[in-house]
């Protein structure tokens, strides 16, 4: 049975004092002592800064960036890993930011320079599609057609099959598989958005969010529409204010045009990395501590409040009108993929290229030249340091493509450093719920320090991280091997 969140109700009352957190978990019919555990897991409600330095982004890193924040004159406050992406710092000859905005940075305050694989049909010129935009370009379409029973759920659900769509989330997992699974199930059912983006060098979701708000509406409510969901809830990285302010009005304004066929509404995530994995996700929307649940059963079975739920990165659920609206065979023979490229490259953004294209091809459309570059950072933290700029960017390859991010490190760059970033990154995200994942980041942070290479030792921290019960804690060495790999084959 649906219930108030706790989350929700502690944001409403922030500042925290003892009064409000009993009034909370009176509310959300919780003990006590399950909503003081949320306080003091939330960095939120511990008065803590949201996010992690920006010094701690792998590219920061790589140009020296924390030297560079000892040496500034304190004007430059700490920013949070998922407040700045790498891709717009601008730097003047001498290492000083070009453009600063006396405090936090506007993700809007920046032009995103990018090229499409695919036309004008995804990104627009425009910074923002507004509704009449997304309605002139075909969105929404299908809406008649459904109304008048001309499109049913098998006819969206075989669309995407025959689509062949995996999830761009990073786990790749068939979307139909999983949207048949929840329309399989009893009502009430719920579709979960995952816009808690917060994997280090990922912006596309983000991007979606604040300049195609209605794409990806559209997209979720097509899904819940297909699996009968009941409500639709967009769980959106809190430091992500414009996209939740913006969705908000997205949602108002559908629901004034009467196109919200199913209630839908913005829930602000914990504000952590593990709230990405999708069972610790339920975990914090139900007012818990974000701590992975144990699978099976999965969340397509007993999900969020024990229902059927289909939770679906922000990236998939935008390709389900284009599926419908192209044809599901038209859109496979493209098969496109988001990908966040920055780094040593001449022009970092967010570009749209068809699975399949080589590594170093979606480098040189970004400007960045392979023969140049002594490797790159691919999927992300839970990714891995190649120089193979051969390398097919699709999934399930010997190589995680996770959720799309591309980072190039030059010959300057120190990739140990680098490398240190994302062992502090995972030792400081861990939860702490199961035993191998918080001892086993922490000896590999150390590790790292102290730029160990006995490979045996490596081989034991992985047999001990691969019993973590999240990806988390199992992806956590994915870098530190493969970096001693490039290493191995400089």
């Amino acid at each position: 049975m649906e219930k108030p969140s706790l989350l929700p109700l502690l944001d409403a009352r922030l500042p925290l004092t003892e009064e409000k957190v009993a009034e909370a978990a009176r509310l959300a019919g919780v003990p006590l002592a399950q909503a003081w555990g949320v306080v003091r897991y939330y960095p939120r409600y511990r008065g803590l800064p949201q996010g992690r330095l920006l010094v701690d982004d792998p590219v920061a890193r790589s140009r020296g960036f924390p030297g560079l924040l000892e040496r500034a004159d304190g004007t430059h406050p700490p920013l949070g890993l998922e407040a700045l992406s790498p891709i717009y710092l601008r730097f003047t000859p001498e290492g000083r930011f070009l453009e600063w905005g006396g405090g936090w940075v506007s993700f809007r305050e920046f032009r995103l320079p990018f090229a499409l694989g695919r036309g004008k049909r995804l990104i627009p010129p425009e910074p923002i599609l507004s509704l009449s935009q997304h309605r002139a370009l075909g969105g929404f379409s299908w809406l008649r057609a459904w109304e008048a029973g001309q499109l049913t759920p098998e006819r969206v659900l075989r669309a995407v099959e025959e689509a062949r769509l995996l999830g761009r989330g990073g786990a790749a997992f068939p979307t139909h598989v999983k949207m048949r699974a929840v329309a399989q199930g009893e009502p009430p059912k719920y579709l979960v958005a995952n816009a808690d983006e917060s994997e280090p060098g990922n912006f596309k979701d983000r991007f979606l969010l604040e300049h195609h708000p209605f794409l990806v509406l559209e997209g979720a409510l097509l899904s819940a529409l297909a699996v009968g969901a009941s409500r639709v809830y967009l769980y959106v990285r809190e430091e992500f204010e414009a996209a939740i302010l913006g969705l908000e009005r997205a949602i108002g304004e559908l629901e004034e045009a009467g196109l919200l066929p199913v209630p839908t509404e913005v829930f602000r995530s914990g504000g952590l990395y593990i709230c990405g994995e999708e069972t610790a996700l339920l975990e914090s929307m139900e007012g818990r501590r974000a701590e992975p649940r144990l699978k099976p059963p999965f969340p397509v079975e007993r999900g969020l409040w024990g229902r059927p739920t289909l939770v679906q990165n922000v990236e998939t659920l935008a390709n389900l009108p284009l599926i419908l609206r192209e044809g599901p065979e038209a859109w496979r023979r493209e098969e496109p993929k988001l990908f966040s490229l920055s780094g040593e490259v001449a022009e970092p953004g967010l570009y749209e290229l068809p699975l399949g294209t080589p590594l170093g091809e979606a480098l040189r459309r970004a400007g960045g030249e392979p023969s140049a570059l002594k490797a790159a950072l691919l999927g992300g933290a839970a990714g891995v340091f190649t120089r193979d700029f051969a390398f097919p960017l699709r999934y399930r390859e010997r190589l995680p493509l996770g959720a799309g991010a591309v980072v190039a490190f030059g010959q300057e760059a120190d990739l140990w450093e680098v490398l240190l970033g994302l062992a502090h990154f995972f030792q400081e995200e861990s939860c702490g719920k199961c035993f191998p994942c918080p001892l086993g980041t922490a000896v590999q942070a150390e590790m790292v320090r102290r730029r160990e290479r006995d490979k045996a030792l490596l081989e034991d921290l992985a047999r001990t991280l691969k019993g973590s019960l999240c990806g988390l804690g199992q992806s956590a060495y994915w870098a530190y091997q493969s970096l001693l790999e490039v290493e191995g084959a400089a």
